[in-house]
């Protein structure tokens, strides 16, 4: 699944809004991204902001939503695109399930295709329960693991989509789309293997201690009042040590 890129915090939304209005009266900019959809903010009227969801493949807007700036607060405006972005998720993610099924969908045609004569034999097996019969066999296929499979081998799934697919737009979006689905599932499981195989080094070897130096932002009227924030905060913790 795709993920979702802010570039303006929640709570920052209705602060942006205020500090920057004449130009956003110019033209809308993006709050977050998610997949094909992105979050705008723009200037209504005077005083009016607006959220919107656009779908920047089909160029059309699919949530609208506007506030008084003089009548709400930067809690309903941070609740608003927060649950902007969950809908962003959502559509997204439902965007790649239909997707993906449908390439499972050719994947299956295809199968049925190449063992038409064992289909009405796999049929009438699975169509009622035998459970003597189940555990007798070595092996037992299971659909989900092997379309899994199959569909990650993005050789064959582009195959399949040139196989199935006549219109060059519809495969030029279909094959656009299963490369950068499969290129992210792969990634994340090459992400999970590199994290065990860490995980199980660390074990095996002994640990280390390191410093690490961080640069932290605080605000505050002046520098004394940020460095007692700084010593409030790390107060407790004798790893950390603040410089005075």
């Amino acid at each position: 699944m795709s993920k979702t890129f802010r570039y303006i915090q929640n709570d920052d939304v209705l602060k942006s809004f205020i500090e920057f209005k004449d130009k956003l009266a110019e033209r809308p900019i993006v709050i977050a991204r998610h997949g094909d959809y992105s979050l705008l903010l723009d200037v209504r009227a005077e005083n009016i902001l607006g959220l919107k969801i656009y779908n920047d493949v089909k160029k059309k807007v699919v949530s609208d939503r506007t506030y008084d700036v003089t009548k709400t607060t930067n809690e309903l405006v941070s609740r608003g695109v927060r649950h902007a972005c969950q809908k962003m998720s959502e559509l997204s993610d439902g965007d790649i399930n239909r997707k993906r099924l449908q390439i499972w969908k050719w994947y299956l045609l295809d199968w049925q295709r190449t063992h038409e004569e064992e289909s009405k034999t796999i049929f009438d097996q699975n169509v009622v329960w035998d459970e003597e019969r189940i555990q007798r066999e070595a092996e037992l296929m299971d659909m989900e693991r092997f379309l899994h499979g199959e569909y990650l081998n993005l050789g064959n799934t582009i195959a399949l989509i040139d196989k199935y697919l006549k219109d060059e737009n519809h495969k030029a979006l279909f094959k656009k789309f299963a490369i950068e689905d499969i290129m992210e599932m792969t990634s994340e499981d090459t992400r999970d293997r590199s994290i065990e195989e860490a995980e199980r080094r660390s074990q095996e070897e002994e640990l280390k201690l390191h410093t690490y130096q961080f640069t932290v932002s605080v605000e505050a009227t002046d520098k004394e009042m940020a460095r007692k924030a700084l010593l409030h905060y790390l107060a407790g913790d004798d790893r950390i040590s603040v410089q005075k």
